[in-house]
């Protein structure tokens, strides 16, 4: 299956995955705020890094993961960056 390398894409996808593995509505997923202050669970955290991971064909860093201090935009610019370079953007 291709992997839409698409920023904006890549941004609507990683936002759709946290809402499902996190339960949280989707509109209330603000860019600025991180997983945890959107409190989302240290497990759910980690269920989202894996779907990311299955979803892109990519693998997160683990300081990219760091959900405590990593904000939602920054985790969707790591998840852009992560697919370019897999995919020789």
């Amino acid at each position: 299956m291709a992997v839409d390398t698409d920023p904006s894409a890549i941004e609507q996808a990683v936002l759709d995955l946290i809402a499902k593995e996190a339960s949280i509505e989707r509109s209330k997923i603000e860019l600025g705020a991180t997983l945890k202050e959107l409190d989302v669970h240290s497990l759910d955290a980690v269920q989202i890094v894996f779907s990311i991971e299955d979803k892109f064909n990519i693998t997160v860093p683990e300081d990219q993961s760091q959900y405590a201090t990593v904000t939602v935009q920054q985790l969707i610019d790591g998840v852009v960056k992560l697919v370019a370079a897999q995919h020789g953007g």
